[in-house]
């Protein structure tokens, strides 16, 4: 794990720059542009990705079972889902490494440097986000019209029950309400 840190460090360089006051490094660090006062902490509001949605899509067997897929459609699904954690292991194991980086670094108490790798796990949320919309175009090629239906409306109430828990798990880090 502290290899994949290492890494990610190395590649993160321009977010890790980034300054968590406002001004976003412009200036001499205080927000101010020169003004000299104290830097002034402001808060992020964008949620961070989740533990679930770090994780992927349903396994094929919670899938099956709750869609009844019938043998066809339920072989296709498990042959795209084994697929795409294939494809997208490396990316799910790097966001959930800094993930928990964060986490370690939040319960030490050095939320300076938590808040430094956010961009980061953002940014790598947000292509695992692209990712999981590639591989629910693919599952609509597989099920049936009534099943992607159902499975689009049960993928929806997931999302927004995330954003809920995402929200007040931001709540809970930064001690405001996230504007998302």
């Amino acid at each position: 794990m502290r290899r994949i840190i290492a890494f990610m460090l190395l590649l993160s360089a321009p977010a890790v720059a980034q300054s968590p006051y406002g001004g976003g490094g412009m200036g001499n660090g205080t927000g101010r542009s020169g003004m000299g006062d104290t830097p002034r902490p402001t808060t992020i509001m964008d949620p961070l990705p989740s533990p679930e949605d770090l994780a992927g899509p349903a396994i094929p067997e919670f899938v099956i079972d709750r869609f009844e897929l019938d043998t066809a459609e339920g072989k296709a699904y498990r042959v795209a889902y084994d697929s795409f954690m294939v494809a997208t292991k490396a990316l799910r194991d790097t966001a959930s490494a800094v993930r928990q980086h964060i986490d370690q670094l939040w319960q030490s108490g050095d939320r300076e440097s938590a808040r430094a790798y956010f961009p980061m796990l953002r940014r790598l949320g947000d292509r695992l986000a692209k990712e999981d919309d590639h591989f629910d175009d693919r599952v609509k090629k597989i099920f049936t019209k009534p099943h992607f239906k159902d499975y689009k409306d049960w993928r929806g109430d997931q999302r927004r029950q995330a954003e809920e828990d995402r929200k007040e798990r931001m709540k809970q880090l930064t001690g405001t309400n996230p504007g998302r």
